[in-house]
Formats: structure tokens, sequence, C-alpha cells
């Protein structure tokens, strides 16, 4: 649980450079296009944001029912209580890459086992989310960088998303209480995949456990806003052409699936020492597909080609656990999944194996190319001969 996020202010000083804009969006969805647009969001399990005047709590679609949105509760029976039920409550999601948001109303509360369900009324309409003057890249690739706060503590972090505005980063390590609170300056510097180094003052606008998220105090301006405006600008074009082929994807990617039955391995790696000792192992089971942890590459190398078996490798850090956890529930292989601890943190990529119930957890460091095989063979048939 988190403060909501403040309307920050994007846009450039007079003079500075002209910051990139995506297309003008309708301020409104209301009616059939509203409906449309939540049955999409429900079958991407896409994020979104609840939230009150005070409180901001993350979510993810999950069926549409009539007038009613089934969606992932992070928060227990008690808060929904007592906050949920007692402040204006908001739905803020992203569409035609914005954000759009309306008022909504608990209907249910639904909990079974380890799985906790709002049932949500659909808002009447939802509106443009005018806090958001800048668009915000969500692909950043390999990001990094640091954070230091004026008590001159430093965290390195992984950038989540940016813009000419502001930027949401995950930090490595837990943040010192102390050092790190909503509304306290800080240092930010990131280096941009395939592109240049952001260097600038922030304010901590949004906290979620390790991740934060920042607004750029004072604002970009000058070399610092064009050279990450001409990084932005090209990804906001092909992040459009996604989003306007993206039924037309969709419906290629269901036709393969329709029409291709589920066969070889698909490997989830983006270290490449660990990609070479995996595909050596499981050379023999063909084919062997290999794709980085990626969200739209495992959905595209799930829809075109589904495997009978995943294989994720993991160095077991908690921002790339968090990043695979989010994958795997939008994506949900149909296929036995197993867990390559890749790197040091072995234990954290155990828990990560229990987490998501993987059918098997190995050891790089103590994996027998011949015996991994076998168990691989054996996880196969023994899933497909089940007929699950």
């Amino acid at each position: 649980m988190s403060r909501p996020e403040p309307a920050a202010n994007e846009g450039p000083p007079p003079g500075a450079p002209e910051a990139p804009k995506a297309a003008p969006k309708p301020r409104t969805l209301q009616g059939a296009g509203l409906q449309e647009a939540i049955s999409e969001l429900c079958a991407r399990k896409q994020a979104f944001v609840l939230t009150t005047p005070y409180h901001s709590f993350d979510s993810r679609f999950i069926e549409l029912s009539g007038k009613d949105v089934l969606v992932r509760a992070t928060m227990g029976r008690s808060v929904v209580q007592g906050v949920l039920n007692n402040y204006p409550l908001y739905m803020r999601f992203p569409w035609d890459l914005t954000t759009y948001g309306g008022q909504t109303r608990v209907l249910d509360y639904e909990e079974e086992e380890k799985v906790r369900n709002l049932r949500l009324l659909v808002p009447a309409s939802v509106a443009l989310d005018s806090s958001r003057a800048a668009y915000r890249v969500e692909r950043v690739g390999r990001s990094t960088g640091a954070v230091s706060s004026p008590q001159l503590n430093l965290v390195r972090v992984t950038l989540e998303n940016i813009s000419t505005g502001g930027a949401r980063v995950f930090s490595l390590e837990p943040l010192p209480a102390d050092a790190f609170q909503y509304g306290r300056g800080v240092d930010l510097s990131i280096s941009l995949e395939n592109g240049p180094q952001i260097m600038a003052q922030a304010r901590i606008c949004h906290m979620d456990g390790q991740s934060m998220g920042l607004c750029f105090n004072p604002a970009l301006a000058g070399a610092a806003l064009e050279s990450l405006a001409q990084w932005i600008q090209p990804r906001m074009e092909e992040d459009q052409r996604r989003w306007d082929n993206r039924m037309t994807l969709r419906a290629l990617s269901e036709r393969s699936a329709a029409k291709a039955p589920p066969r070889g391995v698909l490997l989830v790696c983006a270290d490449i020492p660990a990609r070479a000792v995996l595909e050596r192992a499981l050379g023999p089971i063909q084919p062997l597909a290999t794709v980085p942890p990626a969200l739209a590459a495992l959905k595209e190398a799930c829809g075109f080609t589904p495997p009978r078996l995943l294989v994720i490798a993991t160095t077991g850090q908690a921002e790339e656990a968090y990043r695979l956890r989010v994958m795997l529930e939008a994506v949900n292989p149909a296929c036995p999944v197993v867990i390559a601890a890749a790197g040091a943190d072995v234990e954290r990529a155990r828990a990560l194996a229990v987490e998501i119930k993987a059918a098997l957890f190995v050891d790089l460091k103590l994996l027998h190319p011949v015996i991994f095989l076998r168990l691989a063979q054996g996880l196969i048939r023994k899933h497909w001969d089940a007929g699950i």
C-alpha cells in the first residue's frame, strides 16, 4: 500500500527542445467502447492501479462479466472494508499508449487458498488521465543505474519505465526507510540501453516496496531533455505500431496456436554462459527455441509455437524474480516449467520455483547434462501423455 502518484509538471520549460508527443486520444471511453477495452485488458491479464485519495494498490484484470469485472486483489479483507469501501475508489489503467481512469466500487471480495480477488463495478465512463502529459516508455530493455539520497545512501536500480517528466525504478536491494521516503529529493543516474546516460535530480512521488516513482525536479532541460526525447521517439513510434496492429498480431498468433500442436522446448534466458549450458543439454529435444526474459517475446513464442516444456534460467535477483512472476502470470504456459538457477542467489531462485509451482528446480553449477536431459524428457512424457 502506498500513496497515489500525484500529478507532475511533465512539460518542458519555455524554449526547451520539444518532447515526443503521442497522437491525440479520445477524452473519454464509455459504452461499448469501454466494454471492449476492459474485455481486451482481461484477455491480456493487464496490470492496473486502484486508488483512493490516500492509497494506491496494484491489481490485475482477470475476467469481465456484464457490468462487473473480476480483478486480482493485493490487500486483505480488512483493508477492503476499512479503506476501499469508505473512500472514493478509482481504477487507472493503460490503454492506447496512455492512461484512463474512472470511479468504481467494490461489489464483492473473494478469497480461496492463496488467491484473493475483487469484483468491481465497471465505471460508466473513464476519462483520459491528465496527470501524464508525456509519453512513458515501458520497453526500456536492460537500463540500469543508481539513486542516492541527501544522506548519501546509494542503491543500485533497474529502470522500469521513463518519460521526459519522470521515471519508475526498482531497487536491487532493500531501501533504507529513513533515507528514501515519499516527497524527498534524490539524485538519479540511469544508463539507457543503446542510449545516453541520464543524470538528474528528482523527487519521490510514489513508493511500493522496492519500487519508486520519480518526478524530475527541476524538469529536464537542454541537452539532457533533447537526448532523452531522441531516445524515446523511435520507441514511441514502435509501440504505436504494435498497438495499431495488436488485433491482427493476436489473430495470427491464435490461428497459429490452433494449427500447431505443442512441441519442443522454449528456453527463457539472458545469460550467455547459462544459455550455452542449457542448449547443449536440451539439444536432443527439438525444436529448441530461446527468447530473452521479456513479456512480449514470451507471448509471441508461446503463441506461434506452444512449447511442451518451458525452461527459465534466472539469477535469483529480486528484480528479475519479480519480472518473471509477472511474465508467467500474464502468459500462463500450458506446460511444465523448469527453473534453473544461473547465479549466486540459488535460494531465492529456489523460492521462485516453489512460488510458481515449477515442475523441476536445478542448480546449473551442479547440473549433469545427461541426467537433466532425462528429467526433461520425463516431464514432457508425464505431462502430455496424461492429457494435461
